[in-house]
């Protein structure tokens, strides 16, 4: 196999054999993308694609937040615990777990407001845009729950 990524981002799991760290990024996409292919197996094809592309555009837009949260979060933490300051770190930990609240129930307040009319911004079909008016709850559910565990795995 060849190792096409950065030197020393890699799992080894045998000696001599290793799977590039942006490989497994690949077939977590790969996974999304056969998912939507698989979808136009289902009764209504073009309407089940439209929406599962559309629910999954909006999840992967919406988890770049908790992502660059959990990023800043996690450097914040390990500057601090590097200087010695534990409580400053303890501090930033409690401060996170509001932003992230924060974070979350802004997303679900704003998902859920725009849920008539967020359909439009991709297609102007009735039927589509009224399927994604009833996804959008359970995608604000969703991402809120997903936002925290992103945040506070840091």
């Amino acid at each position: 196999m060849v190792k096409g990524g950065v030197k020393g981002c890699e799992l080894v799991f045998k000696p001599g054999h290793s799977i590039d760290i942006y490989d497994l990024f690949s077939l977590e996409y790969w996974a999304f993308e056969m998912v939507v292919l698989l979808a136009g197996f289902l009764p209504n094809p073009k309407l089940e694609t439209s929406i599962l592309s559309i629910s999954l555009n909006t999840m992967w837009m919406v988890y770049t937040i908790p992502s660059g949260l959990s990023s800043a979060i996690s450097i914040r933490v390990s500057n601090e615990l590097g200087a010695g300051n534990s409580q400053a770190a303890r501090l930033s930990v409690l401060i996170s777990g509001i932003m992230c609240l924060a974070e979350g129930l802004l997303v679900v307040i704003i998902t859920v407001s725009v849920r008539d009319v967020w359909g439009y911004l991709y297609s102007n079909e009735e039927e589509i845009v009224k399927y994604v008016s009833i996804m959008m709850p359970i995608l604000a559910t969703s991402n809120f729950m997903d936002g925290i565990q992103c945040t506070l795995s840091g």
